[in-house]
C-alpha cells in the first residue's frame, strides 16, 4: 500500500479517477473524431461552392474549441492530479516507462492547443486554403496523441511478457517498445478510432439537427445525410473490433465477463457483463435512429 493514503469517504479514491477519466476520455476522443470531420467538412464545402456549410462549420469549430481547449485540458490535469494521489507508485512507473513518449504526446497536444486556436480565430481572415491547411495540421497532432495514448493506455492492462520478465529489475524502459506495441495495442486503436468517428457523427447529427428545416432545408438535410455516414459504418465496425479486442485481453479477465453471462438468469452478473450488455443495447438503439431517421 502506498503512504500517505488518500481517503476520499463513501466515494473512494477509485471513482474520483474513474469519474474524470470518463469526462476526459469522451471529450478527447471527441477532439480526434471532430478535429477530422472539420477540414474534411470544410474541403467540401470549398469544392461545392457551399457558402452556407462553411457558417455552419464556423460555429461548430466554436463549440469544438471550447470544449476540447477547455474542458479537456482541465479534465486531463485532473487525471493526473487523481492518479499520482492514489497510487504515485504506479504513476511513477508509467512515468519512468514511458518518459519518452509522453514527452512526444505533449508535444503534439500543445500543436492541437495552438492550431485548434488558430483554426477558429483565422475563419475568413486568411485565405480558405491556407485555414483548411491549419485544420489539417490539428487533425494530425490529435490523431497523433491517440496513437501514443493507446499504447500507454492499453500497456496498463496487458503490459505483455516481453515487459513482465524484466520488471523490477530497472531494466523496463529497456522494453519501451515491448510494452507500447503490447498484445492488445492494435484492436483498441481501431476500436476506439471507430469511438472518435461515431462520437464525431453524434455532434454533428445533433448540431444539425438544430438547424431550421423550414428556412434551410437543403442544408439541414445535406449536413445530416453526410454526418450520418461518420457514425453508420463506426458501429457496424466496433462488435467485430471488440471480439477481437477481448481475444486478446488476458483470460483470467475474460472470465469476469463469461461469469456474468453464465449467472445472467439468477440476476447475479457481473459488473463487466452489465456494461457490456448496456453498450451494446445502447449502440443499436443509436445505430438504428441513426439510419432510419437519417434518411427520412
Amino acid at each position: 500500500m502506498n503512504y500517505p493514503f488518500w481517503y476520499v469517504p463513501y466515494l473512494g479514491s477509485g471513482w474520483v479517477i474513474g469519474i474524470i477519466a470518463i469526462f476526459h476520455v469522451m471529450i478527447s476522443q471527441f477532439a480526434v473524431g471532430g478535429g477530422l470531420y472539420l477540414p474534411l467538412a470544410e474541403r467540401k464545402a470549398l469544392r461545392e461552392g457551399r457558402a452556407d456549410w462553411m457558417k455552419e462549420l464556423r460555429s461548430y469549430s466554436r463549440f469544438f474549441l471550447i470544449v476540447t481547449g477547455v474542458f479537456g485540458t482541465v479534465s486531463g490535469v485532473g487525471i493526473w492530479f487523481s492518479i499520482g494521489l492514489t497510487n504515485p507508485e504506479a504513476t511513477s512507473t508509467l512515468i519512468h516507462n514511458f518518459v519518452f513518449g509522453w514527452a512526444m504526446e505533449w508535444v503534439f497536444f500543445l500543436i492541437e492547443l495552438t492550431t485548434v486556436g488558430v483554426y477558429y480565430y483565422t475563419w475568413d481572415r486568411i485565405d480558405p486554403k491556407l485555414h483548411l491547411k491549419v485544420g489539417w495540421v490539428y487533425a494530425g497532432a490529435s490523431a497523433a496523441t491517440l496513437i501514443i495514448i493507446n499504447g500507454i493506455l492499453t500497456f496498463m492492462l496487458t503490459p505483455g511478457d516481453t515487459w513482465l520478465a524484466v520488471a523490477g529489475t530497472g531494466h523496463e524502459a529497456s522494453k519501451f517498445w515491448n510494452a507500447f506495441f503490447n498484445p492488445t495495442y492494435w484492436p483498441s486503436l481501431f476500436l476506439r478510432a471507430c469511438v472518435c468517428a461515431s462520437l464525431a457523427g453524434i455532434w454533428a447529427l445533433i448540431s444539425a439537427s438544430r438547424i431550421d428545416a423550414e428556412k434551410q432545408p437543403v442544408l439541414k438535410t445535406s449536413m445530416v445525410r453526410w454526418s450520418m455516414n461518420w457514425l453508420v459504418p463506426s458501429f457496424v465496425a466496433m462488435p467485430f473490433l471488440f471480439g477481437w479486442f477481448l481475444y486478446m485481453v488476458p483470460a483470467t479477465q475474460r472470465m469476469l465477463l463469461t461469469l456474468g453471462i453464465d449467472t445472467i438468469g439468477t440476476g447475479t452478473f457481473s459488473t463487466v457483463t452489465r456494461m457490456a450488455l448496456l453498450i451494446v443495447m445502447t449502440s443499436a438503439t443509436i445505430i438504428g435512429v441513426a439510419y432510419y431517421l437519417g434518411n427520412l
